[in-house]
Formats: structure tokens, sequence, C-alpha cells
């Protein structure tokens, strides 16, 4: 069938959820290396899916906050934390208008991986996020923004498969991607999602297979650095997905295209965290 996976939480949970530990790790050196110890950790995670990260962090102890636009991936999310006896804030919000609920202090680390960002369709409403990030964020907290840039007419037509197994259920997705040009500034995505779903009892087992078309929308390295200046942050670090520096090469451009991003609000040096905020 033809969808929009994402409206399937329970098969984008399955897909995602391996190697959660391994990210959070990397989230834990970049928030340890740019807002250090402070005596309650509280994390914002904008368009949190299922909450996969958000969960872990909770287990750990941190006060986590976390929206997303799909009301399904929300209700599971607040599924999955109930089920484990976790308690985070989980609301249904655009990346563009949002605000913590409630009388929620700031979050003092905030992040948002795999090139989520890039679902933004234009400058504009990229620009609207980051005001809004900057008003949910501690003065001295920081924003991990995971996003890959492109070399314009230099790039090739590439896949990647992924694959998760929980229960009866294994998940499958193989990921196409057609380069953008300069004047689009559109990388088209093509999904296609392999299910295979083991029976017990009289029920058989089945395979059911999904396919999804999306756009991202693209930034060169230039284009990223321009609209980070326009927006009033400023980069302090670029990382790879465990937290250690990125490999850079010519130009500052990342090596592999995609890094962790550490923004910081504001062009100004930014006042110290207390350990009682």
């Amino acid at each position: 069938m033809k969808a929009d996976w994402y409206e399937f939480p329970g098969w984008y949970d399955i897909l995602h959820t391996p190697g959660t530990a391994l990210e959070l790790k990397g989230l834990e050196r970049i928030e340890w290396a740019h807002v250090g110890a402070v005596r309650r950790r509280r994390w914002l995670e904008p368009a949190c899916g299922t909450a996969r990260l958000l969960r872990l962090a909770a287990r750990r102890g941190i006060t986590v906050a976390g929206f997303d636009r799909s009301e399904r991936m929300i209700e599971y999310a607040r599924q999955s934390f109930a089920s484990r006896g976790l308690r985070g804030a989980l609301f249904v919000a655009d990346m563009t208008d949002f605000a913590l609920p409630g009388p929620r202090r700031p979050a003092t680390f905030a992040f948002c991986t795999i090139n989520t960002l890039r679902h933004l369709p234009s400058d504009a409403a990229m620009l609207a996020h980051f005001e809004r990030v900057r008003a949910a964020l501690h003065p001295a907290g920081v924003y991990a923004v995971g996003l890959e840039t492109c070399r314009y007419g230099l790039e090739f037509p590439s896949e990647d498969v992924w694959t998760g197994s929980r229960g009866g259920a294994k998940v499958t997705q193989v990921v196409q991607y057609q380069p953008p040009t300069r004047a689009d500034r559109r990388e088209r995505v093509v999904s296609h999602l392999s299910i295979q779903l083991r029976g017990s009892g009289t029920a058989r087992s089945r395979t059911e297979h999904l396919d999804s078309t999306y756009d991202l929308r693209s930034y060169s390295h230039a284009q990223w650095l321009e609209l980070v200046d326009r927006a009033r942050w400023r980069i302090v670090a670029v990382c790879d997905p465990m937290g250690d520096p990125a490999m850079l090469g010519p130009r500052g451009h990342v090596i592999g295209g995609y890094a962790l991003w550490v923004l910081a609000p504001g062009r100004a040096a930014r006042r110290g965290m207390k350990r009682g905020d």
C-alpha cells in the first residue's frame, strides 16, 4: 500500500529503536561538554516521534519533554511511557509553533537528530522553529541538531537499508535518495517498508509492504551557516553521532555530510548556568 509510514508508530519504533543507547550516549557527551553539570537535567526533543530517546533518558532520571505533530506518534509515546512507569511531558505541536506546557522550567538541553529539521519546507519555517526553541531553552543551554549538508552537482543517487525486530515482527526499510539541485533544493526520498509478521496458532505468517515518498529541504554548507546566523544562533561545536569532533575537510565541510551541530542562542557570550538551574 501507499501511505505515510510515519502514521504507523509501532513499525516506526521497531525500526528506529536499535542503536538508541549509543545515540543517547553521544547526546549525553555533548551535553556534558557544552552544558556541564546541573542539578536537574531538563531535555527537550522537537519532532520526537515515538520518543524512543526520551524514553531511555527518562529511565536515567532526566526530566524530559517532547512533541510531534502526529497524534498517533504522541499517543504511542504516552502509552510506552505509561507501560514502563515513566514520566514526561509529551504533547502534539508543530515545529514552528510550540511552547513548553504549563509552568515547566526551560530545557537545559535540546536535540533534533537524523535530518528531521529538513522536513521544514523553507528558511522561514526554520527561522520560526529556531525562535520557538530559543523561547523554550535556558540561555546557557544548547541545541544539538543532526543535519546533513549537501554539495550540489557532486552527489549521486544513494540507498540505505535499515532493519529492526521485536516479538513476532521484523521491519526492513530500503530508502533511496535522489540528490537535490541548487535550483529546487529538494532531496527526493523514496521509502519501501517490508513488515514480516510471524503467525502463531492458526494465524498465518504474512508480509506487508508500505511505500512512501517525500522531500527533504537541502542546505549546502554555506546555506546552513547563513541560516544559523540569520536565526541569531552560533555554532559552538560540530560533532559526530558519538559526540566526538566531526571530521572536517577544506573550508569546514563535514566529511560524510552528516553531523550534530551544537548551537547556542545568541551571538554574545552566554551566561553561565548555575547548579540550581
